[in-house]
């Protein structure tokens, strides 16, 4: 009883930033995804008033996906909270991010990266199968690339630079940087390991239908038949919250305890 209560339970937040349909089936799918027992997750929004305020008093972050674009929507006060959030935390150095779709990309525009369209100038849906990067071997060992990795994708935009101190991670036949490490301390990933097949036909599919026509249509559905795997990176993302902190370099490894 004497270790309980001298144990804090941690506090995370789901940093929300869509009004879409499907919003709460999501964020449980999120939670689901990277809450563990003992922990406390709350659901907090860019656009709250006292958003800056409380946004520190949490162990660590993960941002959704939206609509909206960090290009595009820069001077919305969604987007505009949300990249000071992330200024913040870097300057501070404390509290782990994993970036989710536009979250990714806001933690590119935020450190320094850059965001743009997709190389293809289309917009991508489906699912995509990653390539881990050397780099991603090094540092967590070649486990990481010992299977398929595989994510449902929905976005027109992505991250074409990293920041300063970033490491590519995973890529994609769709884009470069799939998931990316900047500092140790953020994690982005493009693509939506929270969505199961039933999410991405039922509601990404239902929503971003009219932006395809008929033959483009086919090769959505051909894709959304693809069988799922993001169990590594839904691992990366939570050893990241878990430790507060990821090696970035090599020279990091080789500093861990034995």
């Amino acid at each position: 009883m004497g270790d309980f209560l001298m144990t804090a339970m941690k506090k995370y937040a789901v940093i929300w930033c869509s009004d879409a349909s499907g919003d709460l089936e999501l964020q449980e799918k999120m939670i689901s995804a990277f809450g563990r027992e003992n922990e406390e997750w709350e659901i907090i929004q860019p656009v709250e008033n006292d958003f800056l305020e409380k946004a520190f008093d949490y162990s660590g972050h993960v941002i959704s996906g939206s609509p909206k674009s960090v290009i595009d929507d820069a001077q919305t006060p969604l987007v505009s909270n949300l990249l000071a959030f992330l200024r913040g935390a870097a300057q501070r150095g404390e509290g782990p991010v994993v970036g989710l779709c536009f979250g990714a990309q806001a933690i590119a525009a935020a450190l320094g990266g850059e965001v743009g369209r997709n190389p293809s100038g289309r917009f991508k849906l489906g699912a995509d199968r990653l390539e881990w990067s050397s780099e991603a071997q090094v540092l967590f060992g070649p486990q990481v690339g010992a299977g398929p990795t595989v994510l449902v994708q929905s976005h027109g935009e992505c991250v074409t630079t990293l920041p300063p101190g970033g490491v590519q991670l995973a890529s994609s036949q769709t884009i470069p940087h799939e998931v990316f490490l900047v500092n140790g301390q953020f994690l982005g990933i493009q693509g939506h390991p929270e969505a199961d097949r039933q999410f991405l036909q039922q509601k990404l599919m239902a929503y971003h239908r009219a932006l395809f026509d008929d033959d483009e249509w086919v090769r959505v559905q051909q894709e959304s038949q693809q069988a799922l795997d993001p169990e590594r990176v839904i691992a990366l993302g939570r050893r990241l919250l878990d430790a507060g902190r990821l090696p970035a370099t090599p020279q990091d490894i080789s500093a861990l305890p034995a």
